[in-house]
């Protein structure tokens, strides 16, 4: 039995079952994306329900595109990794790991959920304000969907075709900046500087929970930044930084 076969079992998805889409428009929307109808809805369906629509099946367990989402970013990497291994043969370890992370980047994968409209698509039911990562979120689910139905060899020219030949250019990527916070760290390593995040809860007088990230050279603030995660006012804060360095920078990093 095909590894994609066992894993349908595992899923609990049967080709044989068939259910009516709940969500409006999804099986003419995946047609026009993907270029064929998928053998059985339910499978899609559940890659686009997020846990805020609090959804369960007969038996009473959640449904949503968690699990999906875990297998499609395995598939992912893997066709990506290949993608690379074939299209670099010269190049070494170091830098195959480093265009697969920009590949797979959160950046990257949000940027193509946008383009292709992925969040139009969302269970009704679910809750509308669920930040940018959710892109990235729909296109592993929607892959790891794709994975159950299609398998791997079909999965792999789909992503290859029409998204690795069309939309991404490895010469940009490779000068592309995915994480500023580690430019600037192991631009400061390199050059015996300290590099220092201070980052809090700013009060304010909404429910949004905003943080503030301080970033010091030597003990001089440098720069300031906010997100509603520390992670993202910590990126914030060491881009502005990095513009802020940037001529002490390039002639080291």
């Amino acid at each position: 039995m095909p590894l994609w076969e066992r894993i349908k079992s595992i899923f609990g998805f049967d080709k044989t079952r068939t259910q009516s889409c709940e969500i409006p428009n999804l099986d003419v929307f995946l047609y026009e994306l993907l270029g064929y109808q998928p053998k059985n809805i339910e499978i899609y369906e559940k890659a686009f329900i997020h846990r805020s629509a609090q959804v369960k099946d007969e038996h009473g367990n959640d449904v949503n595109f968690e699990r999906l989402e875990f297998l499609g970013d395995a598939v992912l990497g893997l066709i990506i990794a290949v993608y690379i291994f074939e299209k670099a043969p010269h190049k070494q370890e170091g830098y195959l790991t480093k265009m697969r992370s920009k590949m797979v980047s959160r950046q990257q994968l949000n940027n193509l959920g946008k383009h292709f409209k992925l969040a139009d698509y969302l269970h009704p039911d679910g809750n509308p304000n669920l930040g940018e990562d959710i892109y990235g979120n729909l296109v592993e689910a929607l892959i790891g969907a794709m994975y159950i139905d299609k398998g791997f060899e079909f999965t792999s020219k789909f992503i290859s075709e029409q998204i690795l030949e069309k939309r991404i250019n490895l010469d940009r990527l490779e000068r592309a900046i995915t994480s500023h916070k580690s430019l600037i760290l192991e631009w400061g390593q390199k050059t015996k500087n300290k590099i220092s995040f201070n980052t809090f809860d700013e009060d304010n007088a909404e429910d949004l929970i905003v943080f503030v990230s301080v970033i010091r050279l030597n003990d001089k603030v440098v720069a300031k930044g906010r997100g509603t995660s520390k992670k993202k006012a910590e990126e914030n804060a060491s881009r502005r930084a990095y513009y802020f360095l940037q001529k002490q920078m390039d002639n080291v990093v």
